[in-house]
């Protein structure tokens, strides 16, 4: 064999081997991955442009709304590896590991719509934000003992998606003091990643550090987001579910109701405690088994009770 016969041969297989190379981070991120129907891999701005693309093809291929995309402009130029798997007909950002390596000023999303529908149900319910300047916003979530299963429950459908850490929420002591005399409460609490682009949903349920209602929230309130407003501050009562709405203004919770009556078609009356300035809202006997079948399928089997079960 010459030289040059022997370059030949040589040659095309060094060149295979470079080009494999950069390809084996790829292979070992695939195990991460259960039984997808898709994975798409791009990095820095190669990863911006394919979310851009799948967003402009989803209506054409998937025969629901499947996901909800945000700041898809704002791409960053990183050398982290972006992953976006289709499944099941729907679109799922597995962004897990890079969530935890970037900074928090940079995790621009998107969010899916499963991800806005429980954070939306559980601002109206029991969890709280906190904006961070030149960050963004991150939401924190605290449940007393007896929610202890709900709780990590919320914890898990975080953190399978990539918005938490892999530290388990954290059990937290208060101790409440009336008069001569202290109780102690305990409970689980845990928080989000902080995203820039979370600061759009804390602003529309703040002013001035206060929980507001917007009128933008008929466009959020999906049947996810009313179970886990129910789980959060729902309670069975006298053959009924009622909401506790403490937090907001009489007239906010008149406009609740009727979103509520415009969305599910679902009779409510608002009742008004004794200080006048407070309320929650009564799902009347009627219309819980149509809210049954609608919040049913999202609700954690320890939070049965609220609706009557």
């Amino acid at each position: 064999m010459t030289l040059i016969e022997l370059i030949w041969t040589i040659t095309p297989a060094v060149i295979l081997i470079l080009i494999a190379f950069p390809s084996f981070k790829l292979l070992y991120l695939m195990d991460e991955v259960m039984d997808p129907s898709l994975v798409i891999y791009g990095e820095g701005l190669l990863g911006g442009l394919i979310l851009y693309m799948l967003n402009i093809i989803k209506n054409a291929i998937c025969n629901e709304k499947n996901i909800i995309v945000y700041n898809i402009i704002q791409v960053q130029k990183t050398n982290q590896i972006s992953r976006f798997v289709i499944k099941k007909n729907k679109f799922l950002l597995n962004t897990r590991s890079f969530h935890t390596k970037v900074k928090a000023s940079k995790r621009i999303g998107p969010h899916n719509e499963d991800i806005l529908s429980l954070l939306i149900g559980s601002l109206l319910g029991d969890a709280y934000g906190n904006r961070i300047s030149g960050e963004g916003t991150r939401f924190l979530y605290r449940q007393s003992i007896i929610h202890k299963d709900y709780l990590f429950w919320l914890y898990d459908f975080f953190y399978i998606r990539g918005y938490c850490s892999n530290l388990k929420p954290r059990k937290y002591t208060r101790i409440l003091i009336s008069g001569s005399k202290k109780k102690e409460h305990y409970g689980y609490e845990f928080n989000t990643f902080t995203f820039r682009s979370f600061d759009w949903i804390y602003d529309m349920f703040y002013k001035k550090g206060k929980k507001i209602i917007n009128p933008k929230l008929e466009n959020y309130i999906t049947p996810l987001a009313l179970a886990v407003w129910i789980m959060d501050d729902g309670g069975w009562a006298n053959y009924g579910v009622r909401i506790s709405t403490y937090n907001f203004n009489l007239q906010e919770v008149e406009f609740l109701v009727s979103l509520l009556k415009k969305l599910y078609d679902l009779d409510c009356t608002m009742q008004i405690l004794k200080n006048g300035t407070q309320s929650s809202i009564y799902i009347q006997k009627k219309s819980v088994p149509k809210l049954i079948k609608i919040v049913l399928p999202y609700i954690h089997n320890s939070m049965y009770y609220k609706l009557g079960f």
